[in-house]
């Protein structure tokens, strides 16, 4: 059998195709994700609909940084104006009235459990101020597992960091994408499997 013909742009297949509402975003804030390799084969991970929109972005692969000559270029560089996305003890809470000026945001694509190793191994990341996020809506990630209630994706995470440091900026196109690529995946598996699946109580993360 034949393989299912793939649109080029959006790389879905052409019955799912998201181009209708992928739109390129010109952000001027710098998105840097630093990725588990585990995520990379995930045929839902939010990072790769980012890419396909976000025009200032970079994506780094791995489970230790310390050691990046690229990564480290850019704390060295920009370290008072790098917004880390990690929430912790000593986090503050990133919002529209800090007086702090973000240029780059860097955020860790994982699972709470493996973003939580990439930090403590990336020991260039404990020099940076961290930031959790605050009171958020809650995540629409409705076709991934997460250990938290309030758990959002690496997508809504960086829309809503973006919102705070980047006021004026439209990411309407990539939040009308994510949610069709829900849709589509809910369709694709059935509202009874979807349900059963997916429609839980979450639990803590250990």
């Amino acid at each position: 059998m034949s393989k299912r013909e793939v649109c080029p742009r959006c790389e879905y297949i052409l019955a799912r195709c998201l181009c209708h509402t992928l739109k390129p975003i010109d952000n001027t804030t710098q998105i840097i994700v630093l990725q588990h390799p585990s995520e990379t084969g995930h045929a839902l991970n939010t990072v790769h609909l980012m890419k396909k929109s976000f025009l200032k972005m970079d994506l780094f692969i791995g489970e230790d940084f310390s050691d990046h000559l690229e990564l480290n270029s850019i704390i060295r560089d920009h370290k008072e104006t790098i917004g880390l996305i990690f929430p912790g003890g000593n986090s503050t809470v990133l919002n529209s009235l800090s007086s702090k000026k973000i240029t780059h945001l860097i955020l860790i694509d994982g699972t709470w459990k493996k973003a939580r190793k990439i930090y403590l191994l990336s020991k260039n990341l404990h020099q940076l101020q961290t930031h959790s996020l605050g009171p958020t809506k809650p995540g629409q990630y409705k076709i991934r597992s997460s250990t938290f209630e309030d758990g959002l994706s690496t997508l809504e995470a960086t829309v809503c960091a973006l919102g705070c440091v980047e006021k004026n900026l439209d990411t309407q196109s990539l939040e009308e994408t994510f949610s069709k690529m829900i849709e589509f995946q809910i369709e694709k598996m059935g509202e009874e499997t979807f349900r059963k699946n997916y429609k839980k109580e979450n639990k803590k993360d250990e």
